[in-house]
Order: structure tokens, then C-alpha cells, then sequence
């Protein structure tokens, strides 16, 4: 129980960000990137769990549902938002890797603080293929913003691209 009132913590200060991240880019930038960030975490998560079937986890429990849905909803979207956002800054190649790296390494470490509690078991999974997995939902992400925001300021130059 402990767990979800930790992610529950941990959900409020991600929409807090959010809000942050919202006074830096448009409104319409973030909502759209959040919204494209959690249809890939889904569909990647329901494509490894469900259909390729390299993690199990307990459909029966209530708790364990929405243990690891908050976070999905949440957190993850939040990471990589602020991932895309560090990408697109003017740091140096470096800072911008570590950054990344940093963002990876908490994506990939909710899922094994899953694992660790039991409420996720890998089967032909590993940590490996998690770095993989954000990896490639964070390029989708990055190709999706630099075209959305290219949209964007387009319509406010009022052109047509």
C-alpha cells in the first residue's frame, strides 16, 4: 500500500513539471506529447506483456493494476517530456547524453522497483531490452516534437507547411 501512495507522490510532482514545462513550451506542444508519450508506453507495455509474453504480472489484483498504471500515467510521460525537452535544449552533446541517460535509468528503474516488489516478473526480459525500449520510444517522440513544434510555429507565422 505504501507503494502507491509513493507513486501517487511521485504523480503529483510529475503534473507539477508538467505545469513547469508548460511555461517553457505551448500548452498544445506538451498535452500533445503527453498524450502520443502514454499511447507508446501503452501499446509497447500491452505488445511486451500481452502478446509477446517476456513479462507476467497478476491481472487479479486491484492493487498491482493500479500500482503500475499511475506511473505509466504519470511519471513515464513526464520523464520523457523532459527527456525531449533536454534533446531540444542548447546544452552541449555531452550533457544532453548524461541527461538521457539519467531519464533512461529512471524509466528503466521503475520497472525493476516492479520486479523487485513482485508485482512484475521478466521472463525472457532484462534490463537491457528496457534501455532498448525508451531508447526507441524516445527517437518516436523526438521525430514526432520536432514536427509538431515546426507545425506550430508555422501556424504562428501564419504559414502553411
Amino acid at each position: 500500500m505504501t507503494t502507491v501512495w509513493l507513486f501517487i507522490f511521485l504523480a503529483i510532482l510529475s503534473f507539477a513539471s508538467l505545469y513547469v514545462l508548460m511555461k517553457k513550451r505551448s500548452v498544445a506542444y506538451v498535452l500533445a506529447s503527453y498524450f502520443l508519450s502514454n499511447i507508446l508506453i501503452t501499446n509497447t507495455g500491452i505488445i511486451i506483456n500481452l502478446n509477446l509474453e517476456l513479462t507476467k504480472q497478476d491481472p487479479s489484483s486491484q492493487l498491482i493494476f493500479w500500482t503500475q498504471k499511475i506511473p505509466e500515467l504519470s511519471l513515464k510521460p513526464a520523464l520523457l517530456l523532459w527527456s525531449i525537452y533536454i534533446l531540444f535544449s542548447k546544452r552541449t552533446i555531452f550533457r544532453k547524453l548524461i541527461y538521457l541517460f539519467i531519464f533512461q535509468t529512471a524509466l528503466v528503474s521503475i520497472e525493476i522497483y516492479f520486479v523487485h516488489i513482485n508485482y512484475l516478473e521478466w521472463v525472457h526480459w532484462n534490463i537491457f531490452y528496457g534501455y532498448i525500449r525508451y531508447f526507441v520510444i524516445i527517437l518516436l517522440l523526438a521525430i514526432y516534437s520536432f514536427y509538431l513544434e515546426k507545425r506550430i510555429y508555422s501556424d504562428k507565422k501564419g504559414e502553411y507547411v
